[in-house]
C-alpha cells in the first residue's frame, strides 16, 4: 500500500512540474498586450499636446485653410 501511495505522490509530482516549466516558458499573448500599452501611452500623450496647445494648432490650421483661394 505504501508504495503505491508512493507511486502516486511521484506521478503527481511530476505532471506539476511538468505542468509549471510549460506554464512559465509560455508566453501567449503578452506582447500584445505591451505593444497595446504602448500605443495607448502615445495617444494620450498626443492627446495632451494637442489640449496644451489647442488656441495655436487652430489659429495655424485657420491661417492655412484662409490662404486657399478659388481663382
Amino acid at each position: 500500500m505504501l508504495k503505491a501511495l508512493n507511486r502516486k505522490a511521484i506521478a503527481l509530482a511530476a505532471t506539476l512540474q511538468s505542468m509549471y516549466l510549460k506554464a512559465a516558458s509560455e508566453e501567449r499573448g503578452d506582447t500584445n498586450f505591451i505593444s497595446i500599452l504602448i500605443i495607448l501611452g502615445i495617444v494620450i500623450l498626443v492627446a495632451g499636446v494637442f489640449i496644451g496647445f489647442k488656441d495655436q494648432i487652430v489659429g495655424q490650421v485657420q491661417a492655412i485653410v484662409g490662404g486657399f483661394t478659388i481663382r
